[in-house]
């Protein structure tokens, strides 16, 4: 774990699993848990986020759940969005390019799961190499990538088009949670060649991090 992702981990409050509600994301043990399983006593439990297979966990040491599953008693637990409007930069759609396909789409669920208010949702945007937040309605952010699932590299031509009012940033001047993916890479090269070539950044959006310090439900 690189230097920048410890002292973000190190800043999140440790707080007692048991006492998240359902949906909340924490880290513990090297991996990003979602809580599956709130409010009923001793039966609280998570599992590994959007990971495929048996990964449950116990949250309460000494339950019925923990003589059969690992017990995770404590947890660093993530800061939400109280709505998708927090991810706007200047009132306008926030907008990175991620070098992978992969990473963009986890960056993009990541964020749609530390939103508080329903109705935002992940889909491809248009027929750009993208996928978008949106509430239908309004974009909140954008999430280019330079390479695709298949490994076939991207056409990002139409993000030098300054009408489009798009702001590209890289995707390592995101929010730090992103880091704790297990997609994460720092990879940069295509972006940096091409960055030259795309609309200027405005200088008030250089704090990548929109507020979002609410702890969820019943851990504040």
């Amino acid at each position: 774990m690189d230097s920048r992702t410890a002292a973000y981990l190190a800043g999140l409050p440790e707080v007692r699993t048991q006492r998240l509600p359902k949906g909340a994301l924490f880290w513990a043990d090297g991996h990003l848990y979602e809580v599956s399983d709130a409010g009923t006593r001793g039966y609280e439990k998570a599992r590994v986020w959007r990971h495929a297979g048996h990964n449950e966990v116990a949250l309460v040491p000494g339950s019925l759940l923990s003589r059969h599953l690992p017990v995770v008693p404590l947890g660093r637990v993530l800061p939400v969005y109280r709505s998708p409007y927090d991810l706007l930069e200047n009132n306008e759609c926030s907008c990175f390019v991620f070098p992978t396909e992969t990473l963009a789409l986890d960056a993009a669920y990541l964020d749609l799961a530390l939103i508080q208010r329903s109705g935002a949702y992940v889909r491809q945007q248009d027929y750009t190499p993208a996928f978008a937040l949106t509430d239908g309605i309004h974009l909140f952010r954008l999430y280019y990538f330079r390479q695709s699932a298949h490994g076939r590299v991207t056409d990002l031509s139409g993000l030098r088009d300054r009408s489009t009012g798009l702001r590209p940033r890289h995707h390592t001047e995101g929010p730090d949670y992103w880091r704790l993916l297990p997609s994460w890479t720092e990879h940069t090269n295509e972006f940096d060649r091409t960055q030259q070539s795309m609309p200027a950044v405005s200088p008030n959006s250089a704090d990548a991090d929109p507020p979002h310090n609410t702890l969820p439900g019943d851990a504040r």
